[in-house]
């Protein structure tokens, strides 16, 4: 299937936020950002950044008129920061100039000092030092501790999987202007259309109604503009509603891969009980999510990867526990899977793990384990009309799989610097993104 924009794309002709024409009077917006961690402004001295060419108008928290809060799930995100820093590029005033470049320029000008305080980066540090973004959560089914006498084989281990930047074609931008009856017109480079409108009016203190929004262009953005393309918008607004003219805020690369989240790392620790044929009887996980200094979609994303703690596998015994870690970086943020890869790694690697404790391998594993109908996952769910058998069953018979791993076999054995393998993941996905009206 080709991509309706693809061609577009390649020839340079598709049009971004940045290439739509830039309206009369427009101004230019670049944002003053904490350079420390974790600490509290004791100092902000604008004089020098005043006398600077081409500057328009510094904002602060002070000149917001309706409420310093932009956070989604949980008000916990304030838009610019009052006094309290909580990560090494939280946005502290919006600098409104001429040209973007002046706007920079001024930005040099301005001296902050901080009284630093000790950061903390390590999700479980954090867990130990009880800084949560939402209580810790667990799933039970079954009786796990019990389980494992029963069990002929158990493995147990640790992983980390990491941070990912998204990349998009296009950073973080908006453009803002005000129409008739102090009305706001946003132009935003966003995934959530409706969130970017009621963030605005509640900064603005004013009613949805009264914000437009429009989205030149949709997807591409892998989660990083579901909710991280909110506080430019709104800062663009704001910095718009104050001067009466139109603003325009576009981050560089460098700028956007400081400010902005990531995908979650987390932390896991698994143990994983089995008979000595590999059926699985009992699965424990600790799920730890580096959640970043705010909630922004965390909580969601952690539900997520507790529900795909088993993958598409039927395991009678499961004791899954999650914590969303609150920790001194910009608060990570959606990412294409939401949640799911990070726990299907986990049931991946744990199985990996015991094939090799068993000298099976490790299709035949999750071939024996695969769900069932009328299997039930661990939230309580029971499956219907399952194919997942079918599907595996179908895939290896007609990619060859055994074939294939027999060649690598042979290819290693002749190769002593060059290795080859082959690795088969059954994904069990859920689409309802934690909304129970879905």
């Amino acid at each position: 299937m080709s991509n309706v924009d693809a061609r577009f794309h390649v020839r340079g002709e598709s049009l971004f936020l940045d290439d739509i024409p830039e309206p009369a009077g427009l101004l230019h917006a670049c944002v003053l950002c904490s350079s420390i961690a974790c600490g509290t402004v004791t100092r902000l001295d604008f004089s020098a950044a005043e006398t600077c060419d081409g500057l328009v108008r510094i904002i602060t928290a002070a000149d917001i008129p309706g409420q310093n809060q932009i956070g989604g799930i949980i008000k916990d995100e304030p838009l610019l920061a009052e006094k309290d820093v909580h990560y090494m590029g939280q946005p502290l005033a919006i600098i409104v100039a001429r040209t973007a470049q002046l706007a920079r320029q001024a930005i040099r000008t301005i001296a902050v000092a901080y009284h630093e305080q000790e950061p903390v980066f390590d999700p479980e540090d954090a867990a130990r030092k009880g800084l949560y973004i939402v209580p810790p959560r667990y799933i039970h089914q079954g009786d796990v501790t019990s389980s494992w006498p029963q069990c002929e084989v158990i493995v147990e281990g640790k992983l980390e999987t990491g941070a990912q930047e998204h990349l998009y074609l296009e950073t973080q931008a908006a453009m803002a202007l005000i129409e008739e009856k102090g009305t706001s017109r946003v132009f935003s480079a966003t995934q959530s259309p409706t969130g970017v409108q009621r963030a605005i009016a509640n900064v603005l203190g004013i009613s949805m109604n009264a914000v437009e929004v429009e989205v030149k262009r949709l997807g591409g953005a892998f989660g990083g503009k579901e909710d991280q393309a909110t506080p430019w918008a709104c800062m663009a607004a704001l910095a718009a509603h104050i001067v009466h003219c139109p603003v325009k805020i576009v981050l560089s690369r460098h700028e956007d891969m400081r400010f902005t989240g990531k995908r979650h790392p987390y932390r896991v620790y698994y143990k994983l009980g089995l008979s000595r044929k590999g059926r699985i009887k009992a699965f424990d996980v600790r799920f730890y999510q580096n959640a970043g200094a705010a909630a922004d979609l965390s909580p969601a994303i952690l539900e997520r990867s507790m529900f795909h703690a088993t993958n598409a596998y039927d395991i009678p015994h499961v004791q899954i526990a999650a914590h969303s870690c609150r920790t001194n970086v910009p608060p990570f943020t959606a990412f294409r899977g939401f949640g799911a890869p990070q726990a299907i790694f986990a049931i991946e690697a744990a199985i990996d793990h015991a094939s090799r404790e068993l000298g099976l391998p490790r299709h035949r594993i999750q071939q024996l384990n695969l769900l069932r109908e009328r299997s039930c996952f661990p939230y309580g769910m029971r499956l219907k009309n399952s194919r997942v058998r079918h599907v595996f069953e179908q895939a290896v018979q007609r990619y060859g799989l055994e074939d294939h791993l027999r060649e690598i076999k042979r290819f290693n054995a002749g190769h002593a610097y060059h290795k080859k393998g082959l690795a088969i993941t059954p994904v069990c996905f859920g689409i309802s993104f934690t909304n129970t009206m879905l």
